[in-house]
């Protein structure tokens, strides 16, 4: 679960950095590394807040930049959004 938590951030971070739709991410994670489902949708089903408050538990406990979390999660956690409807 920590390395799919990870890799969620660093899709969002993608995504807020405007280097790839979230699509795009997706199916490059489906296709290109035979996941069976996308990061971004993944993370909906997790459910943002969750996923947040597992980089951040990470974040505190290693204190490492890898675990911090996006910016992007944590806007979507305080809206209470998904990257999917």
């Amino acid at each position: 679960m920590r390395v799919l938590i990870m890799l969620i951030n660093e899709a969002a971070d993608t995504l807020y950095l405007n280097v790839a739709s979230k699509e795009d991410i997706d199916l490059a994670m489906t296709k290109g590394v035979n996941y069976p489902k996308g990061l971004l949708k993944w993370a909906d089903e997790i459910g943002i807040e969750n996923v947040l408050h597992s980089l951040q538990g990470m974040y505190e406990e290693y204190a490492e930049d890898r675990y911090r979390p996006s910016v992007l999660l944590k806007r979507m956690a305080k809206e209470n959004r998904k990257f999917y409807n």
